[in-house]
């Protein structure tokens, strides 16, 4: 079995605050493969690493950043920059677009501190990602499946357990559904279609260990990335005991 990515979910956030500082330093201590993150921008052009629209009540994007680091109480909002300064060479990153129109903004950090083999862009929003492969064709991008609140469920849903259209229109290398689409094909069309498949966002110990040994999963996103390490390990110990008993 060739290693499933284990990628944590806003850092290790299991063990500390989402998309802070300390919650990406466990997840590099903790040996995740990668580190998943999202960006917003702040009113004075900030790109910060927050995955919320708003804080305190009020939207992210009518405030400073000196603004929204008051309105924070337990943890501090770090910028995309001083987040890819700390994690260089660390760790590879799946960088998360929440929004529209900063895109240009975000690979420009992102190529100023990372090969293109460092990082992969992805999004909920098929606009943004088409922006980025069309100028960026050498960075990898993801399509993210499994809005909580679509406007349209039913033509949402659709598109999301058949998303290979989109796919193509937008030149979307790797599908990240949440683990509830896994189902009616979903995987079997995924790989048809030359398509590595990460799911989001798994934290039960069975389900983990059902899905690293599903041979058409290629990454597993998770907020206790020690956990799905410890069992991706066990799992591969024990395919290995067991090519070595057979005659």
């Amino acid at each position: 079995m060739e290693n499933k990515i284990i990628v944590a979910h806003r850092g290790a956030s299991f063990y500390s605050h989402g998309n802070t500082m300390e919650a990406y330093k466990k997840a590099i201590e903790l040996g995740a493969d990668m580190l998943e993150f999202d960006v917003r921008r702040t009113k004075d052009g900030r790109l910060i690493t927050y995955h919320d629209e708003g804080i305190s009540g009020k939207r992210i994007d009518s405030l400073t950043l000196g603004e929204i680091r008051e309105l924070s109480r337990g943890f501090e909002i770090p910028t995309l920059e001083e987040v890819l300064a700390l994690v260089k060479k660390k760790i590879r990153l799946d960088i998360e677009l929440k929004e529209e129109s900063h895109e240009e903004d975000v690979l420009a950090l992102a190529l100023k501190h990372l090969n293109y083999e460092e990082f992969i862009i992805t999004s909920f929003n098929d606009n943004s990602l088409g922006l980025v492969k069309g100028r960026y064709p050498d960075v990898t991008v993801g399509l993210i499946l499994g809005k909580e609140r679509p406007k349209n469920v039913v033509r949402t849903r659709l598109s999301e357990l058949l998303p290979m259209r989109r796919c193509q229109r937008i030149g979307a290398d790797i599908l990240i559904p949440h683990w509830k689409l896994i189902r009616l094909g979903f995987l079997k069309r995924a790989k048809k279609h030359h398509k590595s498949v990460i799911v989001w966002t798994v934290n039960e110990k069975a389900m983990l260990s059902r899905l690293l040994k599903n041979e058409a999963i290629d990454g597993i996103i998770t907020d206790i990335p020690d956990l799905a390490l410890t069992l991706r390990n066990e799992i591969q110990f024990g395919q290995h005991n067991e090519q070595g008993r057979r005659p």
